[in-house]
């Protein structure tokens, strides 16, 4: 079995934490030129009260063309090399990663407010660091319109999560709690805050 059953990762809450933590997507399509997927890289924004990620691509990304099939959507968290050091020489060396996969459906939004919709909410997301917030109401009304004749609007409603934590969950509790001190003093607190001990 792969991943091991003790690095698969199952609370939906985890999940769906490092999806918002961590929202560049790395979108598998499939391909009738070859085995291998297409992969493209998209910011999406989950919204867990409707249950859907959003997302706009250009026009031309291979995404638009996969409208109702399936994708796959995976999400790299943060990740370290591991020392033998960090535990006491009670480890081999190796690499600490969190990971989350989504199966979803693709679907192109067709509707003009629906993009508008989708265009406020997501810049709402990503700009709430910046000070001043940029406002998409900013740009005028005919600049939008001529910008989202490049673009293609997309929902991709979830139809299977699963995740893979590899954060040495076959260790004993002690080694554990020794290797997540040790990322802490080392400032690795993304990885380190996933450790459960």
């Amino acid at each position: 079995m792969y991943p091991p059953s003790h690095f698969q990762e199952h609370d939906i809450k985890r999940l769906q934490a490092l999806v918002e933590q961590f929202p560049l997507a790395s979108i598998l399509t499939p391909s009738s030129q070859s085995d291998l997927n297409n992969i493209c890289h998209v910011p999406v924004l989950y919204d867990p009260i409707r249950d859907v990620f959003i997302a706009h691509v250009a026009k031309h990304n291979p995404l638009t063309q996969c409208d109702k099939r399936s994708v796959k959507l995976h999400f790299n968290g943060d990740s370290c090399y591991l020392s033998p050091s960090y535990s006491n020489n009670k480890t081999l060396p190796s690499w600490l990663y969190s990971s989350v996969q989504v199966t979803a459906k693709v679907v192109i939004i067709k509707s003009d407010s629906e993009k508008e919709k989708i265009m406020s909410q997501l810049t709402t997301h990503f700009e709430q660091t910046f000070k001043p917030m940029w406002n998409i109401n900013d740009m005028p009304t005919r600049s939008r319109q001529a910008m989202y004749q490049q673009l293609t609007f997309i929902e991709f409603p979830p139809t299977h999560w699963s995740g893979n934590f590899k954060l040495s969950q076959n260790k004993s509790a002690e080694i554990r709690a020794q290797i997540k001190e040790n990322l802490k003093q080392a400032h690795k607190h993304s990885i380190a805050a996933l450790f459960q001990t």
